[in-house]
């Protein structure tokens, strides 16, 4: 018995080992950034939103921007993104997701324009006083 501990043990080492080496390689290749701690988060309602995402006890998203939408004078699609505390009916800056209806995820990474203006929001110019009525057309 003390001989299959033994060999038991040895192998639960080496697949320990294993594990921890896989878990910690980056098997992309070389990673050329960084995650930020902001996310990207698609609805099933069509509606992106940004910010920093958690999971527990709910989805949830603090520092949140969404994407607007507009269609400029030429017919020319126009994206941009406004801070969600910001719209007409006056919301706090944190949102809880319905996670039946979050279609996928992303982290943004580091060298992100919009991750890098995320975390510095007054190099963000303010939306218009266009911004109620692009809200109301989604």
């Amino acid at each position: 018995m003390p001989k299959k501990f033994i060999v038991l043990l040895i192998v639960f080492v080496v697949l320990l080992v294993a594990l921890v080496v896989v878990l910690t390689m980056d098997l992309r290749g070389a990673k050329t950034s960084s995650k930020s701690p902001y996310s990207a988060v698609y609805m099933a309602s069509g509606d992106i939103y940004f910010g920093k995402l958690s999971w527990f006890p709910w989805p949830k998203l603090t520092n949140v921007w969404y994407l607007q939408r507009a269609v400029d004078e030429n017919n020319q699609p126009q994206l941009s993104v406004a801070p969600f505390p910001g719209v007409f009916w006056g919301p706090m800056d944190e949102m809880t997701l319905n996670p039946r209806q979050v279609i996928f995820w992303t982290s943004l990474r580091t060298d992100s324009q919009l991750a890098q203006a995320l975390a510095n929001p007054s190099a963000l110019t303010p939306p218009s006083a266009a911004a109620p009525s692009a809200e109301s057309s989604q």
